[in-house]
């Protein structure tokens, strides 16, 4: 790969452009779309815009009270996706059981327990089974100030039965509940369920003389709400549409299919709208290179393989005989390239090591054009080697290991 045809500056002024706020089915993230539209037509290529249903929710009510032995309502973000609370809420006695050991849990029936959080599935199936009535999770640090202060907002994914409810507490109150020996709280959280409408864009390069074989380059635009993302993952959209460029100036032999992906913070909305809606040419589908978290300079670049070891070993000759120093992670990984995984493709996701993400603070302050050039060109020099190979170097496959721990991934989703 010609590393000079690869252009960090490019790249930079992509994030910059689109440095704002982008929450998937909000208009931040339609224009964003409408944007890489825009790029792809100067590149010669169509983006087509692919809308898509999502499923998300609105929280309405979100309220904790100590009744004992003091009175004060605290500043909390309600949990997305565990229900509603009866009536004017649930109120209980209060216990801290920290990181929720066996021991702690024992003591929560008919409590409402405050956990070191955030709550995932797992965790709340514990405190379900421990027949606590409600939780309380705690974030941030105790060093925040202003709006840092603001508790974090978390979603429960894969429950289907959410018979308790539970919100999110700043450490500074935590802190503050403990001290003062909160001993009974008030939990209210009232939500409702609302479809909103995402679009993935996706451009294609056909093959030269293997256009049946197709290979995806993919990364999400869409943010949460709490900043611009331009870490996650500006910087990754940024780079696969570099790709793009390069290879409209060098055909490559397979088709290459480009995909920016909406909705992705949500839950892989955006990939599985996809491989629904291209589920008949799936089979000519053969390996995913997915890029999320990418351009601050200092860190690590690591590439996550959800398929056989060997495609590690022959990636890993690939960028060493490039010259470039990757990591390799064999195993799922929590992106986009899960969905392909899933569906029996081979798939990869790159990551740089980073500060930031899912908070104000991912903004195009930390940034740099020498990382974006850096990444595009490990992406790059890998999918030109699998574009323009006589044989594809490995076979269609993901390992039964892998295709287990993806269908619990997915199962409730």
């Amino acid at each position: 790969m010609d590393w000079n045809k690869i252009s960090g500056s490019r790249q930079y002024e992509f994030v910059e452009k689109l440095h704002y706020i982008r929450e998937a089915g909000t208009p931040g993230e339609r224009r964003a779309a409408e944007e890489i539209q825009k790029d792809l037509q100067k590149l010669g290529l169509t983006g087509r815009l692919e809308e898509f249903e999502f499923s998300a929710y609105e929280v309405t009510e979100e309220c904790l009270v100590v009744t004992e032995p003091y009175e004060k309502e605290y500043r909390v973000t309600g949990y997305k996706g565990c229900g509603d609370t009866p009536g004017e809420g649930v109120e209980a006695p209060f216990l801290y059981i920290e990181n929720g050991d066996e021991i702690s849990l024992s003591y929560a029936k008919g409590k409402i327990v405050m956990v070191n959080g955030p709550v995932r599935k797992e965790m709340y199936q514990k405190l379900v089974n421990a027949q606590a009535v409600g939780f309380v999770t705690v974030s941030g640090t105790p060093i925040d100030t202003e709006e840092d202060l603001k508790p974090a907002g978390y979603t429960l994914r894969s429950v289907e039965k959410t018979p308790i409810q539970g919100v999110n507490l700043h450490y500074k109150d935590a802190v503050e509940l403990v001290e003062k020996g909160a001993s009974r709280v008030k939990l209210t959280l009232r939500q409702k369920k609302v479809t909103r409408v995402s679009q993935n864009i996706v451009a294609r390069i056909k093959g030269t003389d293997k256009a049946e074989e197709i290979l995806t380059l993919s990364a999400h635009y869409d943010s949460v709400p709490q900043g611009p993302g331009a870490y996650d993952n500006l910087a990754g959209a940024a780079l696969i549409m570099e790709v793009a460029k390069y290879f409209t100036e060098n055909p490559p032999r397979r088709t290459m299919e480009f995909i920016w992906f909406g909705a992705e913070e949500t839950g892989l909305c955006g990939s599985q709208a996809y491989v629904r809606e291209h589920e008949e040419e799936l089979p000519r589908h053969r390996f995913n290179m997915n890029v999320d978290l990418a351009g601050q300079l200092i860190g690590g670049t690591v590439i996550g393989v959800t398929a056989d070891a060997a495609v590690c070993q022959m990636l890993s000759y690939v960028v060493h005989e490039e010259g470039m120093g990757v990591s390799f992670i064999n195993g799922i990984w929590g992106s986009d390239s899960n969905t392909f995984a899933w569906k029996g493709i081979p798939a990869m996701t790159l990551n740089r090591d980073g500060f930031g993400m899912h908070t104000r603070y991912d903004t195009i302050d930390f940034i740099s054009p020498w990382s974006l050039k850096r990444s595009a060109c490990v992406l790059g020099c890998i999918a030109e080697r699998l574009a323009q190979a006589e044989v594809m170097p490995f076979q269609r496959e993901v390992p039964e290991e892998f295709v287990k721990k993806l269908d619990v991934y997915f199962g409730d989703r």
